[in-house]
This record gives structure tokens, C-alpha cells and sequence, in this order.
């Protein structure tokens, strides 16, 4: 149950972040997601291997509804 706590708290950590940073600098955020489309170009990695992604995340999916249930 304390992993739950921690990812719940590193998410609610990014969207604070996310929301000052659109009030306060919009323009730093769009920045930051410019250059980490440059450097993690993970669309056409994913297009490309498509289908062992897919595989993943049904298998994945699956696993989780599995433990959660």
C-alpha cells in the first residue's frame, strides 16, 4: 500500500509543478515540451514497433486489472 502513497504523491508533485508553470511561464512549458519531443522521440518509436507495444500493453493491462480486482 506505500507504493500507491508514494506514486499518488510524485503525480500530485508533477501536476502542481504543471499548473504553476502554466500561470506563472507558460512559455518555459512549452519550451520543456519542445526539446523533450526532440529528445525522447517516443511517437515514431511506439509507431514503429507497434505491435510488440500493443502486445505489452494489453498484456500489462490485463495484469493490473488482475491484481486490482
Amino acid at each position: 500500500m506505500q507504493s500507491y502513497a508514494t506514486i499518488t504523491l510524485i503525480i500530485s508533485a508533477v501536476a502542481l509543478v504543471t499548473g504553476l508553470l502554466l500561470l506563472v511561464s507558460p512559455g518555459l512549458l512549452i519550451r520543456a515540451g519542445e526539446f523533450f519531443n526532440r529528445v525522447y522521440n517516443l511517437e515514431s518509436v511506439v509507431y514503429a514497433q507497434r505491435k510488440p507495444f500493443g502486445l505489452a500493453f494489453i498484456l500489462f493491462g490485463a495484469l493490473l486489472i488482475y491484481t486490482l480486482w
